[in-house]
């Protein structure tokens, strides 16, 4: 009965054991790997994270130090362990609280979809840039609002008129032209 008790005892810390909550406290971006401490001070070595791609589309998105994961660890041996996921925590809350997805990063940039406003943001920390490269082209369906001056190394092209200070480049008119080689004054 006793050596019953005891396998009993083993059988359910092992299987406690499977999967454990944990802190990183070491990340190895080179390797894809990191260091899990866990509440009795146990602390893994490099194990790998779970990645939601990992195919011929992958996906990148390494744990931070401070961040609480689970890792799950077959038959408890945290050797062969894997990071399974996140978990938000006082130090780290969720950064929504509601129907939309959101990523956040260390730097303040966040960018997510809200499905009742319909609305996709990327808002950036001030100095961030924007690149797309898009060698077949880019394409904007809607108007457009630019706070900030635009450049172009090529053509502006467009199908109907370009109004400048309430000034129509198609329609505008010039007073006071006369015949010859002098110039107009500026459009009216």
């Amino acid at each position: 009965m006793v050596a019953a008790m005891v396998e009993h005892a083993d059988t359910q810390r092992l299987i406690g054991d499977l999967a454990r909550e944990g802190v990183i406290v070491s990340v190895d971006h080179a390797a894809g790997t990191a260091c899990v401490q866990f509440a009795d001070e146990l602390t893994t070595g490099d194990i790998p994270w779970l990645a939601s791609r990992a195919g011929s589309t992958r996906t990148w998105s390494p744990p931070a130090i401070g961040e609480q994961v689970m890792v799950l660890a077959p038959e408890a041996d945290t050797a062969r362990g894997v990071i399974i996921g996140s978990l938000s925590s006082d130090a780290h809350p969720h950064p929504a609280n509601d129907a939309s997805t959101l990523t956040e990063y260390e730097d303040g940039a966040r960018i997510g979809y809200d499905p009742k406003s319909h609305s996709l943001t990327a808002i950036l920390p001030v100095g961030a840039t924007v690149r797309i490269d898009a060698d077949g082209g880019l394409s904007f369906k809607g108007d457009m609002t630019v706070d900030g001056n635009i450049k172009s190394t090529g053509t502006i092209t467009a199908d109907t008129d370009v109004v400048g200070a309430g000034k129509s480049l198609k329609d505008h008119v010039h007073h006071g032209v006369q015949p010859g080689g002098g110039l107009s004054g500026k459009p009216q």
